[in-house]
């Protein structure tokens, strides 16, 4: 059995990359394919148009080097303080004490514990270790960091935290980013793109803005939905998620279309969210019994500029194109 299969994905230079997917999907086993600590059986994995299958192990060596890596668990060194974790990989490479000396200086400013740089891994808290993780991910000058599930063992407070940090660190460096997660509010929050592994497979990949709007693959909308409270209704029950981007979010929708229409709507879920600078509105809405109403509440949504999708089962019906039924006028 293949651990993955037919997966397909261009990564940008400056991306914040996402990789999201339930328990054993696969996401962990793909971050280390991309720097080949896990070798493909088949397909090809490029970096700077270099085929990692085709390099030797020394050249294999230096190319990780501008692949860093994050982790869970952090992985720090017990026996040595902060600066020494944080100089280890510049040891390894054979920097000058000069050097090291100063970018470490540099580093530790960077993720805030230049007044901790003595302290030992035991005297930090988790959010203070995965700094250092950080700073020692940097010491090598990456063009690319892999985080794998690098804050799913901190509170929410420090999750944010360290998710602001990566992000400073890809405005200010440069640097691409890739994150595994089954988080989705990780993705909402920090990536500018997301690919979805289901059981080993691409189920959907693209902006996050467009798969949140418009989730196309079951994997996305069970994520998505279920985070927006869209649960499966009671029987009998029509259900839609409405979403509303950008300047729309701020508008009366669903009080116009009351009054407007005369369709009495519940709504059972709502929140906005900021993904990539733009606010995104979304409500989910339990719909009348009359199907008459049900379709005229859809009609007036879907030409009024805000995506529509069917949640009764959690099929995600995109509602939001007119259909040729729509086009008449008596609605």
């Amino acid at each position: 059995m293949d651990a993955l299969r037919d997966i397909n994905l261009d990564i940008e230079q400056g991306d914040i990359y996402g990789i999201i997917g339930m328990s054993g999907a696969g996401k962990s086993t793909l971050v280390r394919c991309i720097n080949f600590l896990e070798k493909p059986t088949a397909g090809q994995v490029i970096i700077d148009g270099k085929d990692l299958a085709k390099l030797s192990s020394k050249e294999l060596r230096t190319l990780r080097r501008e692949v860093s890596m994050i982790f869970q668990q952090f992985n720090l060194l017990q026996q040595r303080d902060v600066r020494g974790n944080i100089a280890y990989p510049m040891e390894l490479s054979g920097k000058s004490k000069a050097y090291i000396k100063k970018r470490t200086d540099e580093l530790l400013e960077v993720v805030g514990l230049t007044e901790r740089q003595h302290n030992y891994p035991s005297q930090l808290s988790g959010g203070q270790q995965q700094r250092v993780a950080i700073a020692r991910a940097l010491a090598s000058d990456p063009k690319i960091i892999l985080c794998d599930e690098a804050t799913s063992a901190l509170d929410p407070t420090t999750t944010t935290a360290i998710l602001n940090l990566l992000r400073q660190i890809n405005r200010d460096m440069g640097i691409t980013i890739v994150i595994i997660t089954h988080e989705m509010s990780v993705v909402e929050t920090t990536c500018t793109h997301v690919a979805i592994i289901d059981q080993g497979t691409l189920a959907e990949s693209g902006k996050v803005e467009d798969i949140f709007s418009h989730p196309e693959s079951e994997a996305a909308r069970k994520l998505i939905f279920r985070k927006s409270g869209a649960a499966a209704p009671k029987l009998g029950e029509r259900t839609i998620r409405v979403v509303f981007d950008g300047a729309g979010a701020d508008e009366p929708i669903i009080s116009n279309l009351v009054m407007e229409c005369g369709v009495m709507v519940n709504i059972t879920a709502a929140n906005t969210r900021t993904i990539n600078g733009q606010v995104f509105g979304e409500m989910v809405l339990q719909l009348p019994e009359e199907a008459a109403q049900q379709e005229k509440a859809i009609y007036y949504l879907k030409t009024h500029g805000v995506k529509v999708n069917d949640v009764s089962d959690l099929s995600g019906k995109d509602l939001s194109e007119p259909s040729e039924d729509d086009e008449g006028g008596d609605r």
